[in-house]
């Protein structure tokens, strides 16, 4: 899988914006400082890489179907074509600190590969990232940045600024090296972050387990899949497995498993001329009316519309 494949159908409405929105100068590289409400983008998303660090105020940062507070400490890190929005929170003055780059520039000429791990789920291949990412799909929203981690970010950050400004002999080998120490930084901390909670001390005893049921589940939709038949399957009691599978993807059993058959019957609409209702069955939904509700609930839009606006846009 290369990164190219996390531009998904069901994305297609929500704009992509190219390094630094085309004023880079041609750099592989671009930073900037905003504290304009104004200067805020709606739903979007990115053909490169973003870091993003709050270093004044607060802001609302809308990211995998929830909406998560930002506060001066809190930094993301958001891969390419990952649809995300930061909002202004009321009566809160903010300033962003705003990181992007292509990836070719920090991880070499064939950044696009990715690792298949043992339990069958993708991540990127290359170890930076990692820790920013739950699937290949949903981002962790944010990191609190405190004490010795958060001074070295900023220091980073105003090193970043300054090489890009003064554009010395070598400042892109220094801008790549700063690149690279920050996420590694970041990637530590976020590491730490979780270290001590107590859900991910569960998870990591029961890891093989949950993750063989996450893959059986992305490989059986169409089947009669409940939370009562995925917790026998883990060996784990359907409390005990409920608890876990929350920690684990941040969504009860019903949300993953409604939102996954769902992103499967978008790509079938815009992929297939199969009739709606074939669709409904293939993605495991055993009741027209309850598919269109969910459907609905998560686009935005009927299936049928849905199906309709792609081809008209196609």
């Amino acid at each position: 899988m290369k990164i190219e494949e996390l531009d998904r159908s069901e994305y297609s409405n929500i704009p992509l914006y190219p390094l630094g929105d085309g004023k880079t100068e041609n750099l592989p590289f671009f930073c900037m400082r905003y504290k304009d409400k104004n200067a805020l983008s709606p739903l979007h998303r990115h053909s490169v890489i973003q870091i993003n660090y709050i270093s004044k105020g607060k802001l609302i940062h809308r990211i995998n179907n929830n909406q998560f507070d930002l506060v001066r400490g809190n930094v993301f890190v958001i891969p390419p074509y990952i649809p995300h929005q930061l909002l202004p929170s009321p009566g809160s003055d903010f300033e962003v600190v705003e990181i992007e780059f292509d990836p070719a520039f920090v991880f070499g000429p064939e950044p696009n590969r990715y690792q298949e791990l043992e339990n069958g789920r993708f991540l990127f291949d290359f170890s930076y990232i990692e820790p920013f990412l739950v699937t290949e799909c949903d981002v962790r929203p944010r990191l609190s940045l405190t004490g010795e981690a958060q001074t070295q970010v900023e220091r980073l950050l105003d090193e970043l600024f300054e090489e890009l400004e003064k554009k010395q002999d070598g400042y892109l080998l220094m801008i790549k090296a700063d690149l690279l120490k920050l996420l590694v930084i970041l990637g530590r901390s976020f590491r730490e972050s979780l270290l001590d909670k107590p859900e991910m001390q569960l998870f990591s005893h029961h890891r093989d387990a949950m993750m063989e049921t996450l893959e059986y589940i992305d490989h059986n939709l169409s089947d009669p899949l409940t939370v009562e038949s995925a917790a026998r399957r883990a060996l784990l009691s359907q409390s005990y497995f409920s608890y876990l599978f929350k920690a684990l993807t941040g969504q009860t059993f019903v949300e993953y498993l409604h939102e996954k058959r769902i992103r499967q019957a978008m790509e079938m609409l815009t992929q297939t001329n199969d009739r709606v209702l074939n669709i409904c069955y293939a993605c495991g939904f055993n009741n027209i009316n309850h598919f269109n509700r969910i459907f609905k609930s998560i686009v935005g839009v009927s299936p049928t519309q849905y199906r309709s606006a792609n081809r008209e846009e196609a």
